[in-house]
């Protein structure tokens, strides 16, 4: 599987105010939405994409390593499948795909089984995240704070309205988001920092966004991925992969701590 579909160990969150027991019910997470879809990537009989996430409660602890979600609403996510003759079928992705917290609560790693894939018909696939979409920890037997009926439908409604302003909204979300897909774009094996911008953009974007563009978020995500490809980036000595995914959630990090500080109740 590409490095970047790996699920990297999980770092402390030193801004993340730990309030309950390690146990409890760990953070709601909101999806950023993709309605074009995230292609999947296959290796290793594993098809997965990458989702951008962030925080929706900042009281509760962040998902510890390789916690497991799933969608607060089947609808806000959608597998389409495509056969060899380019027709599409639209499933819940919650029934076939499995959620994985990857780096803190900044990303998710959204994966099928390709046998599975295969079986309902498709050759190629790919992951749409509709707007306002938001993940659910999976229920953990003794859990002493689990998250009640009531905070889930106020969590995943109502604050979730809310953050659409303070993070999906924001040109350094789209950037963010550019980021992932460029990411993506990287080849698994062989160098990688000699790779352009451009070339990069073309290979993951192509005509769905024009280059060059005054799309938003795109200075951003360029800016970032010039600084790591030069060096200039403080991350470029972990490589352009890591550089770009560290560069990724900074700028959702960053939105995030503003959607805490204009949260409901701060």
């Amino acid at each position: 599987m590409k490095r970047h579909l790996i699920i990297a160990a999980t770092v402390a969150i030193s801004i993340l105010p730990i309030t309950s027991p390690a146990t409890a019910a760990p953070q709601i997470l909101a999806a950023l939405p993709v309605e074009s879809g995230i292609e999947l990537t296959c290796s290793d009989g594993i098809c997965a994409a990458q989702l951008s996430t962030y925080c929706l409660q900042r009281e509760r602890p962040a998902p510890s390593m390789g916690t497991a979600y799933v969608p607060a609403k089947s609808e806000h996510f959608t597998l389409v499948l495509m056969d060899e003759k380019g027709a599409e079928v639209l499933v819940p992705a919650g029934k076939h795909m499995t959620f994985v917290e990857n780096r803190g609560f900044m990303a998710v790693a959204a994966s099928v089984e390709l046998g599975r894939l295969k079986s309902l018909g498709a050759t190629t696939a790919k992951l749409v995240v509709w707007p306002q979409a938001s993940l659910i920890p999976v229920p953990q037997a003794n859990d002493p704070n689990p998250l009640t009926d009531d905070e889930i439908a106020f969590v995943t409604d109502s604050l979730r309205t809310h953050s659409q302003g303070y993070v999906d909204d924001k040109p350094e979300a789209a950037s963010a988001q550019l980021l992932a897909k460029l990411n993506a774009a990287l080849p698994s094996d062989g160098p990688v920092a000699s790779n352009t911008f451009d070339g990069l953009w073309q290979k993951s974007i192509g005509d769905e966004i024009p280059l060059p563009t005054d799309n938003i978020g795109f200075s951003g995500a360029r800016e970032a991925f010039d600084d790591c490809v030069s060096g200039k980036s403080t991350y470029s000595v972990g490589g352009l992969r890591r550089c770009l995914e560290f560069s990724h959630d900074d700028m959702i990090r960053n939105l995030n701590i503003e959607y805490w500080q204009k949260q409901p109740g701060s």
